[in-house]
């Protein structure tokens, strides 16, 4: 009887381990992850600059989390010659279905770089930019995608250096082109 019992039971506990598996399995399947490289133009207030760099995307639903490393190049229009690496995260809200071809969203991202200033030293300095941004996910085939977006974000400098004109501070405007692989 006791063998029979022990057989009854080890039947459901393996039952259960087989449906959590297969939920467990199917819920992962369904959600998506992105890598792939990102450009942005970044301009405001006597201010331009480039950034390029890696990203990375995973989903959740019409949620994204993404994060990334960029890198600045120096530019020769504005006073303050700087260049240097940054990193972000951010959050995404999507208006359709991540399996559609095209997706509107709109997100947040906070951007930390840290730039370095030509001058008659070298100094580097913490740049925190909160970007507010929107714009379009195209699911160009099941296994490439392309985005573009446009954001404003607010530049604050956080390390005290001598070698620019604050012109690289303040409000700007982030307009960005990303392509990547999805898996």
């Amino acid at each position: 009887m006791e063998v029979k019992a022990l057989m009854n039971m080890m039947q459901k506990i393996i039952s259960f381990l087989i449906i959590c598996s297969v939920i467990t399995i199917s819920a992962h399947a369904q959600q998506r992850r992105e890598i792939g490289a990102e450009f942005q133009r970044s301009f405001g207030k006597g201010y331009s600059g480039n950034m390029a760099g890696t990203r990375y995307e995973s989903y959740k639903n019409k949620n994204s989390f993404n994060i990334g490393l960029t890198y600045h190049f120096p530019t020769k229009k504005s006073y303050s010659v700087s260049k240097g690496f940054g990193i972000y995260a951010g959050y995404r809200l999507g208006f359709g279905s991540i399996t559609s071809k095209g997706n509107p969203f709109a997100g947040l991202r906070m951007l930390f770089s840290f730039q370095n200033f030509e001058g008659k030293t070298s100094l580097n300095s913490l740049m925190v930019t909160p970007i507010a941004e929107a714009g379009y996910h195209y699911g160009i085939t099941t296994k490439i995608f392309a985005t573009g977006s446009v954001g404003y974000g607010y530049t604050i400098k956080k390390s005290k250096d001598y070698n620019s004109l604050d012109e690289d501070t303040g409000g700007r405007i982030i307009p960005a082109l990303a392509a990547g692989y999805r898996f």
